[in-house]
């Protein structure tokens, strides 16, 4: 019996160890941008600002006033392992039609952090960021939306349900589900199985953070958005924020809603593959509801 105890005790010390490393990739992307890309870049003028989560972060962004003079504003939220210059330069295009405010969530960008955790300590940092804008450009605030990309669409979303002042939201490759899409990933890069792995590190992943996240995915807060619009946007090809869960957060929705499955991109490919279309139909989704 002695070696059957020794292979149990084996065994679970390896899943421990296995689900304490799949925490260890969640809170430290093994992809992430470095901040290389700047307004200036454009030829954009802009103002640094720097504000502080609930948790004593120090945070950083980038106000930039539109190219003709509006109240017109975004708040824009950028993906798992990017920054605000790669939220940028995908989204520079707006620049002409609206304000824009950019900013980095902790551990990306030169925001402070030590790690990430996709929404869960991020509805602190996108929280602290809109207090920073009625703070610094409060006439900004009157007919703002918010813009939030694979990551950024869970504590955009997650924003806009706790603030019935956002007019609008849209997003682009949202993530349904926190326990979902850690699945999802985990299956794409290392074919884990849910049980007993991928279970293991959401309860890991529990305990590390003193919190459950997955309440705060798109699934559960986008119908509090409610009677305000949603444009949801997403890839055919995205293996990643696959249609099909896509669809499940656009039916979690009320309206009014669109939803747009982009053909044949990827994830984050979107406006690669629809080009002019792409561009066109975010600003007329943004002038029609701001």
């Amino acid at each position: 019996m002695i070696w059957l105890a020794a292979a149990v005790a084996a065994a679970f010390a390896a899943w421990l160890a296995g689900s304490w490393y799949g925490t260890v990739v969640l809170f430290h992307p093994p992809k992430r941008l470095k901040l290389e890309i700047f307004p200036e870049q454009f030829g954009f003028p802009y103002e640094r600002v720097e504000f502080t989560a609930q948790d004593g972060l120090r945070l950083r962004g980038w106000l930039i006033p539109a190219a003709v003079g509006t109240e017109r504003t975004l708040m824009l939220c950028h993906g798992w392992g990017d920054n605000k210059g790669d939220m940028l330069q995908r989204t520079d295009f707006l620049r002409a039609r609206f304000n824009l405010f950019y900013f980095d969530f902790r551990y990306h960008g030169d925001s402070e952090g030590e790690r990430t955790s996709l929404c869960a300590c991020e509805s602190w940092d996108v929280a602290a960021a809109y207090e920073c804008l009625k703070s610094k450009r409060p006439e900004w605030t009157r007919r703002l939306g918010v813009f939030g990309y694979s990551m950024g669409s869970g504590p955009g979303t997650w924003l806009c349900a706790q603030r019935p002042e956002i007019k609008a939201l849209a997003v682009e490759a949202p993530f349904w589900s926190f326990n979902g899409v850690l699945y999802q990933w985990a299956h794409n890069a290392y074919h884990l199985p849910y049980y007993p792995m991928v279970w293991g590190i959401l309860l890991v992943c529990r305990w590390r953070l003193g919190m459950d996240a997955e309440p705060l995915s798109p699934i559960h807060q986008i119908e509090k958005i409610h009677p305000r619009p949603v444009f949801i946007v997403s890839g055919e090809r995205d293996d990643l924020m696959r249609p099909e869960t896509v669809r499940l957060v656009y039916e979690k929705a009320k309206e009014p809603k669109e939803l747009w499955i982009v053909p044949e991109a990827g994830h984050g490919k979107c406006r690669e593959r629809a080009g002019a279309e792409y561009e066109r139909r975010i600003i007329e989704f943004f002038e029609r509801h701001l």
